[in-house]
């Protein structure tokens, strides 16, 4: 039997050369190389699905503009703008890392402000014509719109990028028109520096300033809260009045023990006096007459008297005789008698007596003076009790006036730092260094070729796709081995087509 080449129609017996869709095997059983067999003899069906692709991507090709790309390379390094100086606390400066910092102005680049005043410099009518047109004939309404979708569109042409850990970037801007992307890639260049500018170093009251000068007035509303605070309580100053409290405390207090002591001295003289005095005689003897015979003898002498003027038995001369009749009869029973005793003031009395109405004296003095003592150390207290009531608002608002005297005053040697950085950085901006200003390019780039090639891949791979469909769909076999291989039979002969 001749060898099946896979070309030849196949002779079988009368079952086998029945339709496989009458044979009880199923789909042909297809192998790689009559899959092969049947996309080559699909090859007129692919070129007829994959031309009409291929001429609409030539089409679309030579519609494609050349598009010239302008590059730049700019160097950013560390600069005294990117250092970190926290306003407040102890916290050590901080530099970032080169990585970051680039990272940062690649970002800035794409600020849109960029881009805005780089369509103000040079005019839409420049960098987008067909854009400007459109702004012209659109109503006001829509017009805001359309200069942002030239903005994103200005954005979408510009590109730049650095490697990790290197100080330069890399800047392009493509445009039809090389003179147009090479004047645009440097304006954007320039916009940058001076945006840069003006975030580090704005003109304007910066941010210290106006913090100071809130702070200067929350530091007044501070002090007024304060001075209110002590006049409504009658403090002059409340450290003072405490200190002072306190001292006239202590004082008053040593005092007080003092007169109590001294009362309680006097108090024990007193009663020890008074008892001394209640056994003491307020008055003694002083002296004791004894000489009787003496008052005879005047009583004689004054009967004589009366005899040169009276008789003997008148009664002035009789009264005379009695008396002397009766000293002469206590003579006669008493002998010479005990006297005539006179008494006068007891001097140990009277010194006692004085001396206890000096202690009393004392003693009521002391008693007053205590309470007095008394009476001012309970008014110390009441005033040490609303004095210690009052401290913690008073701590309070003097901690929080403190906080913002210190904030105040770390504010305003800030802000003249800031100020002589600001004047510092405004002259000299040697961290930004463009090593490569923008030049017309000399070649464009165009993606027709690419869209040529993309249209015949995709117009080839959607015929291949279009054959296999039929391929798969057909019942018949296309060689003699298919055949073999979907019946089980043996293929006796096969014969060339003519």
């Amino acid at each position: 039997m001749p060898a099946d080449d896979g070309w030849t129609t196949s002779h079988t017996s009368a079952s086998a050369v029945t339709s496989v869709a009458d044979a009880p095997y199923g789909r042909p059983q297809l192998s790689l190389a009559d899959l092969v067999v049947s996309i080559w003899r699909s090859k007129f069906l692919i070129a007829f699905v994959t031309i009409p692709f291929v001429i609409l991507a030539v089409i679309a090709a030579m519609m494609m503009p050349v598009k010239y790309i302008a590059t730049s390379r700019v160097q950013v390094t560390a600069g005294a703008e990117r250092v970190f100086d926290p306003i407040v606390g102890q916290v050590q400066n901080a530099v970032l890392g080169q990585e970051e910092i680039t990272e940062s102005e690649v970002e800035l680049l794409y600020s849109p402000v960029i881009f805005d005043r780089v369509i103000r410099k040079l005019g839409l009518e420049v960098i987008d014509p067909s854009a400007q047109a459109a702004m012209e004939k659109a109503p006001p309404t829509e017009q805001p719109l359309l200069y942002e979708r030239a903005i994103e569109s200005l954005q979408k042409s510009f590109s730049a990028g650095a490697a990790p850990k290197n100080p330069v970037i890399r800047t392009s801007f493509q445009h039809e028109d090389p003179q147009v992307a090479a004047d645009v890639l440097n304006t954007i260049i320039e916009t940058y520096l001076e945006y840069r500018a003006d975030l580090f170093t704005s003109s304007d009251r910066s941010v210290l300033t106006r913090q100071r000068e809130s702070l200067m007035d929350e530091l007044a509303l501070a002090d007024a809260a304060l001075e209110r605070f002590l006049v409504d309580n009658r403090i002059g100053d409340f450290d003072t009045e405490k200190t002072s409290v306190a001292s006239n405390y202590s004082r008053i207090t040593d005092e007080l023990l003092q007169v109590q002591a001294q009362k309680s001295e006097v108090d024990g003289r007193l009663g020890a006096l008074t008892a001394q005095l209640s056994l003491t005689e307020p008055t003694i003897d002083l002296y004791v007459e004894t000489n009787y015979q003496q008052q005879l003898l005047d009583l004689r002498i004054q009967r004589e008297g009366l005899l040169s003027t009276y008789l003997p038995d008148t009664p002035q001369v009789q009264a005379i005789d009695r008396q002397i009749e009766n000293v002469q009869t206590l003579i006669s029973n008493q002998g010479e008698g005990m006297g005539t005793i006179r008494r006068g003031p007891n001097e140990v009395f009277q010194a006692l007596d004085q001396k206890r109405a000096e202690l009393d004296a004392d003693s009521s003095a002391l008693k007053t003076r205590f309470d007095e003592l008394r009476r001012q150390k309970n008014q110390i207290e009441r005033r040490q009790l609303e004095l210690i009531r009052l401290e913690p608002k008073y701590q309070e608002l003097v901690r929080d006036r403190a906080i913002l005297d210190n904030q105040l005053r770390s504010l305003t040697v800030r802000e003249g730092e800031e100020r002589l950085k600001r004047e510092v950085t405004m002259s000299d901006f040697d961290n930004i260094q463009i090593l490569e200003p923008a030049r017309p390019p000399s070649r464009g780039k165009s993606m027709k070729k690419v869209i040529a090639a993309a249209g015949l891949l995709f117009g080839g791979f959607t015929g291949l796709i279009v054959a296999l469909i039929v391929i798969f769909s057909r019942n018949t076999m296309p060689t003699a081995g298919s055949i073999g291989r979907t019946t089980g039979l043996p293929v006796l002969s096969s014969v060339r087509a003519m």
